[in-house]
């Protein structure tokens, strides 16, 4: 499938994009509910979750936009495929996990700041540490999807 073998910023703007999307952020909703509420599905949550997204997701395609001409879009994780980052060039690789590193801690300070100010009575520190697992472990399985197929499979 060639679409999948695209930059996020090619994919984000078509159905498949939508409905990956909206399971990385279902995923976040699960784990920061079980973490702050010890359910599956907090209302409170659900609503501070998605609109988090949503904002480090603009702000994340703004900068990226800026920043690289318009060529990596970044919307909670730089996905790009084996067609524009060369893994065997350690100076393209190397680019690629910094400007990884920086778009994730980028999206986690965001999204911390956000849902504490939305989730206030919860206490920082709790929401904080949600925020953080739910990213993580969202990046982790997006990431493992996304780049086992565009970096190994369709090549």
């Amino acid at each position: 499938m060639t679409l999948l073998s695209a930059s996020f910023g090619k994919y984000a703007y078509v159905p498949l994009g939508w409905f990956f999307m909206a399971c990385v952020i279902l995923i976040e909703i699960i784990i920061m509910s079980k973490i702050l509420s010890y359910r599956h599905f907090s209302f409170g949550v659900i609503i501070a979750t998605i609109i988090s997204n949503i904002v480090s997701g603009i702000v994340g395609a703004v900068v990226s936009k800026a920043i690289n001409n318009g060529w990596m879009l970044v919307v909670w994780f730089p996905w790009v495929s084996s067609h524009e980052v060369d893994t065997d060039n350690p100076e393209s690789l190397f680019n690629f996990i910094v400007f990884f590193i920086v778009a994730l801690l980028a999206t986690i300070i965001i999204e911390v700041v956000l849902n504490w100010l939305m989730m206030k009575k919860r206490g920082f520190k709790p929401v904080m540490r949600a925020t953080i697992v739910s990213n993580v472990i969202s990046t982790i399985l997006a990431c493992f999807v996304l780049y086992s197929y565009s970096f190994f499979f369709y090549d």
